[in-house]
């Protein structure tokens, strides 16, 4: 698991740092301060309109799509899809076809080589 691209050993390492840096009583009031300021952060007006616009963000190729009528272009790319697919099937059959129909012909031209004259 990886925060902000930080495993987990090196979140390790950076809170042994900091333990060793600040101390155990600083890093308790850094981590007070910092849980406040999250919590602050995660009420205020700008994180929700931050979290709507990512919302509508999300939906927006759906929206779009469906102000555009592109719902109708599903049925098309299905009927077109199976055209294809038909077309497919009928020239692979026409292929066997082909091979069989070659092949036939083959064995009935197939004569032994001439044997070479000797002079």
């Amino acid at each position: 698991m990886e925060i902000f691209g930080i495993g987990p050993l090196e979140l390790i390492a950076i809170l042994i740092i900091l333990l060793v840096v600040f101390g155990p009583g600083d890093m308790v009031k850094m981590g007070a301060t910092l849980g406040r300021s999250l919590r602050h952060l995660r009420q205020s007006d700008a994180w929700h309109a931050m979290l709507r616009a990512s919302r509508e963000l999300r939906s927006l190729p759906d929206s779009l799509a469906r102000q555009a009528g592109i719902d109708d272009f599903d049925d098309l790319r299905s009927d077109v899809n199976r055209n294809l697919s038909e077309g497919r099937r009928a020239i692979k059959d026409l292929d066997r076809k082909f091979v069989a129909w070659t092949r036939t012909g083959e064995q009935e031209d197939e004569s032994p080589p001439p044997a070479p004259e000797d002079e």
